[in-house]
């Protein structure tokens, strides 16, 4: 196992069919992850829901993450609709089967270990981990700032969704400033 080969970036981001649309809620993109000798994801790979993405690498600056764990995987392909969770201001967000997935794991001495589907492992200190999320994160947060503002959905649903969705990630983002 190699200590410190984990790396992942946005390699681009942008809007669907590259159109700055207010009803378009999620932010796509490719992004670049390295788990060990494994290049898991590139400019070549899947195209993914990376505003999904920094959401799901924020959770797991303090939770362990499996397959499974996430109505998607962490590089998910789309987001069809969130789901939020009354109870713990927590959104899952569903779309097809189709995604980038890997193992995080939170070791005892203060590392993040990654795990590809193909068994390839990286460990990275806790804190060089931290910066690599909130560094993504902060990418597309500043990407719908500088986009034209989101129109709100009016369904209900899909209102309370997108809601929920920005307000776990405050909840997050401020947990870790």
């Amino acid at each position: 196992m190699i200590e410190n080969n984990f790396d992942i970036k946005l390699l681009k981001l942008h809007w669907t069919n590259d159109v700055d649309d207010p009803t378009d809620l999620c932010a796509h993109g490719h992004v670049f992850v390295k788990i060990g000798d494994e290049i898991v994801s590139d400019k070549d790979s899947l195209e993914v829901t990376v505003s999904a993405t920094a959401l799901y690498l924020m959770r797991t600056l303090k939770d362990n993450y499996k397959k499974d764990d996430y109505a998607s995987q962490i590089l998910p392909c789309c987001g069809h609709f969130i789901i939020a969770d009354d109870d713990n201001d927590y959104v899952n967000i569903c779309g097809c089967p189709s995604g980038i997935d890997w193992t995080i794991i939170h070791t005892e001495d203060n590392k993040i270990k990654h795990i590809s589907d193909n068994g390839q492992e990286a460990i990275i200190d806790r804190e060089q981990y931290k910066k690599l999320v909130l560094d993504f994160a902060d990418q597309v947060e500043n990407f719908y700032k500088t986009s034209s503002p989101k129109a709100i959905p009016t369904d209900d649903f899909d209102k309370k969704g997108y809601l929920t969705f920005w307000k776990e990630w405050k909840n997050l983002r401020d947990e870790y400033k």
